[in-house]
């Protein structure tokens, strides 16, 4: 498990992806304080479980944007890059369409 784990790691440790990562995740960090009523669950289509979703993306894109690279297979699962992006594509979509 910790080798496919690494394996999936290492193909986004390179420099282009990561400042996709740090840009997409402070886009949606922007876009989160600029109209919070579009993602709070009382107001908006979303659910609560949507909300920890996006702020763990925009943690692990962080983390990977800047160039943290975790030891331990458990921690490059828990902020999966490749998640991560996917979870930050989806909330940046869903706040400009």
């Amino acid at each position: 498990m910790s080798v496919i784990v690494d394996k999936l790691y290492a193909i986004t440790d390179k420099g282009p992806l990561r400042a996709l990562s740090l840009v997409m995740s402070l886009v949606l960090a922007g876009c989160v304080f600029w109209k919070p009523g579009l993602f709070a669950s009382s107001t908006s289509q979303l659910e609560v479980w949507h909300g920890i979703i996006l702020i763990w993306a925009v943690c692990a894109g962080v983390i990977h944007g800047l160039g943290f690279r975790p030891h331990k297979s458990i921690w490059k699962a828990f902020f999966s890059p490749i998640l991560a992006m996917i979870a930050l594509a989806a909330g940046l979509f869903y706040f400009f369409s």
